[in-house]
């Protein structure tokens, strides 16, 4: 999908349906940039998050009600549901597009956690490979069950939405920091984006805006508060909620309109801004060490799939390497687990700020804290702004 159709007028809905939260998001192209019409979002309540049926009619009912608030005209661009994708690499003979497309459900099963047959598939070729003297070309498969797409597209049906674009979240994620790689050379780039949500961690590999590695790894927001919950015996709800209070025992400072935000890495106070606690009160140092430790094994787990993500990557392409990292995702709000993470794979790194390079005006519609980074937003504002490219090719089975 293509948004130069939309250039003259507002750009469809953009519907991020994440695992606790669903983010609605509109913009508009005005003189060379893009202006924030309205967003929104909705937490899901923990409840129906595992009652599909309920979730969805939760999920529907809420995106119903936002879009009457703000939002312009009724079209719609999504992604494949991602608690329900797959990523997975293959290597695959040269051969040319249709009879590429074609043989990927071949390909593909066995190694997908769903009948590859009745999947809805994306792909991309990430480059070419050797393996055994012989020329391969390596492809990237993002796929998600038909019934699972289905009852996705029937939320949005439901919200009384007309979907008119449906997407992988790699692509949209790129697309959220195009503006990154504009200059002559910026296509040799290789940037190793970390979205980390409350689900699971999603690891993208790009040059420039081409992607070159795509993973999924099954730790994520979850994780680290059932972990804080087992080692303070704390129901999960608390868990959370004392780390989010550890997490912020700092102030954020300004945000910066290139949409990123350094991250210092050296454990010299919040990489944000300076001491404060924002009127909440503070977690004693013991409490401080407590949550690292109950958390520490789990983020080991994450570096070390990182690090064989950053191998694989290298093994593709000898002699490149990753230059730098960008985080994303409501996760990636706990800057010091980015701290961590960045140290640990020895790479400089920033979080990424999607709504901050989106001009505001009077009419923009939001009901939430603008004047701080949001990295939750990297999808939606991707969506939004357009995947301006054919980056992906689809096949969808019958």
């Amino acid at each position: 999908m293509v948004f130069g159709l939309f250039s003259n007028r507002v750009n469809p809905i953009a519907v991020d349906i994440g695992t606790d939260t669903i983010k609605l998001l509109q913009v508009e192209p005005k003189d060379g940039q893009f202006r924030l019409v309205a967003a929104a979002c909705e937490i899901i309540p923990e409840g129906v998050r595992g009652k599909p049926g309920e979730r969805d009619a939760f999920a529907a009912d809420a995106i119903h009600k936002m879009v009457n608030d703000g939002f312009k005209a009724r079209q719609a661009v999504t992604c494949l549901p991602a608690m329900h994708m797959a990523v997975q690499h293959l290597r695959m003979a040269k051969m040319g597009h249709d009879e590429l497309v074609k043989a990927l459900p071949f390909e593909a099963a066995g190694k997908l956690p769903f009948d590859a047959g009745r999947a809805v598939i994306r792909h991309t070729i990430a480059g070419e490979v050797y393996q055994n003297q012989e020329a391969l070309q390596e492809v990237i498969v993002m796929a998600a069950p038909r019934e699972a797409v289905d009852r996705h597209l029937n939320i949005l049906s439901k919200a009384k939405l007309e979907v008119v674009g449906i997407h992988v979240e790699p692509t949209a994620l790129i697309e959220c920091f195009a503006h990154l790689f504009r200059r002559k050379g910026d296509e040799t780039v290789s940037t190793l984006f970390i979205d980390m949500g409350a689900g699971s961690t999603h690891v993208v590999i790009a040059h420039g805006k081409s992607m070159v590695f795509a993973k999924h790894i099954p730790v994520g927001g979850e994780t680290f508060n059932k972990r804080v919950s087992e080692a303070l015996k704390q129901d999960v709800r608390a868990a959370r909620e004392l780390r989010v209070r550890v997490s912020h025992q700092e102030s954020p400072a300004n945000r910066l309109p290139a949409g990123v935000v350094p991250i210092g890495v050296e454990g010299n106070g919040h990489p944000l801004g300076h001491n404060g606690t924002n009127g909440a009160a503070v977690v004693d140092e013991a409490t401080v060490a407590k949550v690292k430790a109950a958390i520490e094994e789990a983020l080991e787990t994450l570096v070390l799939d990182l690090q064989l993500c950053v191998r694989y990557y290298e093994s593709i392409f000898p002699g490149k390497s990753v230059e730098r990292a960008i985080f994303v995702g409501g996760e990636s709000r706990h800057v010091a687990l980015c701290q961590a993470v960045a140290k640990r794979l020895c790479l400089p790194a920033t979080l990424g700020d999607p709504l901050a390079r989106l001009v505001k005006d009077g009419q923009t519609k939001v009901k939430f804290d603008m004047r701080q980074p949001q990295p939750g937003w990297a999808i939606a504002v991707g969506l939004g702004m357009g995947i301006t490219s054919d980056r992906t090719n689809s096949r969808e089975a019958n």
